[in-house]
């Protein structure tokens, strides 16, 4: 048996992750009107479980977008896109996230589900029809 590695280099891995991304959104918006449903609901046990998952989920994403568009950016130093959407968005997303947890501290479920239903679903649409087909252009 014959030993193999198979190597991926930056740049692949990149166009690799933002791929999955889409599909990633997806989960992400799904997981957003669940835990809309359960705070209209009034299922608080429910709705803070899958607010933690909404979080830290948020949270990688940020994580994996900064790393492909920076892997993006060393590789494709003349030909990236220059508007700033990525940085705009990067910028909106993280204001939301900021703002949903002192409305959670506060029980502040209106301001919650206004900030999940029209302000971050939202802004990852817009990374899914926006962003993430420019930044494929790119290869």
């Amino acid at each position: 048996m014959k030993n193999e590695t198979v190597t991926t280099n930056s740049i692949d891995l990149a166009f690799d992750s933002l791929n999955s991304c889409t599909a990633y959104i997806d989960h992400i918006n799904t997981l957003i009107y669940r835990l809309i449903d359960e705070y209209q609901a009034g299922d608080s046990n429910k709705a803070n479980q899958t607010f933690i998952e909404v979080i830290e989920l948020l949270d990688l994403y940020v994580q994996l977008m900064t790393k492909i568009y920076s892997s993006l950016r060393f590789h494709f130093k003349d030909k990236l896109f220059k508007d700033d959407s990525v940085q705009n968005l990067e910028i909106h997303l993280l204001s939301v996230m900021k703002a949903l947890l002192p409305a959670k501290e506060k029980g502040d479920v209106i301001m919650l589900c206004d900030l999940l239903e029209y302000e971050l679903i939202d802004n990852l649409t817009q990374w899914k029809i926006k962003v993430i087909p420019e930044l494929k252009k790119l290869k």
